[in-house]
């Protein structure tokens, strides 16, 4: 008892609390697997250059390790940007088709006062919904990078929209004065009379 109270304190607690968070760092350390980031591998300088090296992690006792991620398909989009544009001008089609089947139902087109819209976008308030809902029998056009499509109509007739990823030529392009289309680059456009 008389060796504990000739201890200086002033010296020695810091000195302990020093060796607490140092064991703690390297507890940490041995944990986590160490070095933040490995080294390249031997000749991953230059070309080629080889993947990224992860290394393995120290898991815990009575954890199981984390999965590796899977790639969805959900997230994807499928095809070549041909393929896509070939989607495209399938799906301008379909909307052609189901443009004539509200016109025989209603006597004419929903309109949109010769505006452009998007063609469903806005649920609640874009005229298109109502002949996207007929297309082909679906409620979306799958568009697979979701580029979009636009309608506009005077009751009379209506025009479908769509910007393709490839390269139009001048005479297929659609010429609009809409704002918004022109943002895009080759809008073609499709009518129904």
């Amino acid at each position: 008892m008389n060796r504990i109270k000739r201890l200086r304190w002033d010296i020695a607690g810091p000195v302990g609390l020093v060796v607490v968070a140092l064991a703690a760092v390297a507890w940490l350390d041995v944990s986590k697997g160490g070095e933040a980031t490995p080294k390249p591998p031997l000749g991953a300088i230059g070309t080629p250059v080889r993947g990224a090296f992860v290394g393995p992690t120290a898991t815990p006792i009575g954890f199981a390790p984390t999965p590796k991620p899977k790639p969805t398909v959900a997230g994807t989009a499928g095809g070549n940007a041909l393929v896509r544009d070939e989607k495209r001008r399938s799906d301008l089609l379909l909307l052609l088709g189901a443009a004539a089947k509200v016109k025989a139902r209603d006597s004419s087109y929903p309109t949109t006062n010769g505006n452009v819209q998007t063609l469903c976008n806005y649920k609640d308030i874009d005229a298109g919904c109502k002949i996207q809902a007929l297309a082909d029998g679906r409620d979306t056009l799958g568009d697979p990078l979701k580029i979009g499509y636009w309608y506009s109509s005077d009751g009379k007739s209506a025009t479908f929209y769509a910007s393709l990823e490839g390269d139009v030529s001048s005479a297929q392009q659609c010429n609009t004065s809409d704002a918004e289309l022109k943002k895009h680059d080759n809008v073609i456009c499709v009518t129904a009379e």
